[in-house]
């Protein structure tokens, strides 16, 4: 039977870097047979389907279901292996760019939270009464819904549409979604008018509509607690911008500093509330 031209299941397995379990489940499916059988049943494979076993590795790598390799591997050509080379090259390509968008999210996140962390550290160690602050936002872009209802129901539907809106193409923001509050609501008593909502991005977002959040001095309030109570922090706020007599613009923008991905109560949570002063 020339064994010694043959490699074992067990010993083919360890070059390749799989399982014995593996090669006998690819060969009850057809997807890759041994060389040889001996009369014992064992399998024995050949040197020159190494080759081959990598191939349907690499392909598997790539999400092609096995029958799918079995199929081609049936009708194998030159020809088909390198029209099967290009489709495989566009999906290493559309991954490889899901990976780098993947990537420039988790940096943006990490600088996100950074900056979080020192703005709220440095707002209450200044005054834990009325931790507030004028810092410098940059430029960015929002990408907005509206709810007609104020229902939690209503407005959680409308924030999941936002988010499947800019994903269909391709924007993911590595910010909290954020809500604005108009001064003439806040005027009235309502504190909790949380209708109007976005995803915020620091770069132009792609083929979807957004408007701009100035440059400039913003006065931030950051308020600890569940967000039903922030009322309190509101009139803070204001008495704060009327001391130091400064005209703030008329739209307050809400964004979670501290939520539930990084804090399991409610009560430590962190809203820091930034409107746009005038002068």
């Amino acid at each position: 039977m020339g064994k010694q031209e043959y490699l074992s299941a067990g010993r083919f397995a360890t070059l390749v870097g799989t399982t014995k379990e593996t090669l006998f489940h690819y060969d009850e499916i057809g997807l890759f047979v041994p060389k040889r059988r001996g009369t014992n049943g064992y399998r024995y494979y050949a040197m020159d389907q190494m080759e081959t076993f990598d191939v349907i590795g690499m392909l598997r790598e790539l999400g092609m279901p096995l029958a799918e390799i079995r199929n081609y591997l049936e009708q194998r050509s030159p020809e088909k292996f390198g029209v099967l080379l290009e489709q495989e090259e566009k999906v290493v390509r559309e991954k490889m760019q899901r990976l780098r968008e993947m990537q420039r999210w988790i940096g943006e996140k990490k600088r996100f939270l950074a900056q979080a962390s020192v703005e709220c550290r440095e707002a209450f160690e200044k005054d834990p009464f009325c931790p507030v602050g004028i810092h410098t936002l940059p430029l960015q872009y929002l990408v907005t819904n509206h709810s007609e209802s104020a229902d939690n129901l209503a407005v959680n539907q409308k924030i999941g549409e936002l988010y499947a809106y800019c994903g269909q193409y391709g924007n993911r923001s590595s910010y909290n979604v954020g809500f604005v509050q108009k001064r003439e609501t806040l005027e009235t008593g309502n504190f909790l008018d949380y209708r109007d909502f976005y995803l915020i991005f620091d770069r132009v977002p792609a083929k979807v509509r957004y408007t701009v959040r100035p440059e400039g001095e913003y006065l931030c309030y950051y308020y600890k607690g569940p967000w039903q109570g922030i009322e309190a922090a509101y009139r803070k706020l204001f008495w704060y911008a009327t001391e130091q007599r400064l005209l703030l613009d008329d739209r307050f923008y809400e964004e979670y500093m501290v939520d539930a991905l990084t804090s399991k109560k409610m009560e430590q949570y962190i809203t820091r509330i930034a409107v746009k002063i005038l002068r």
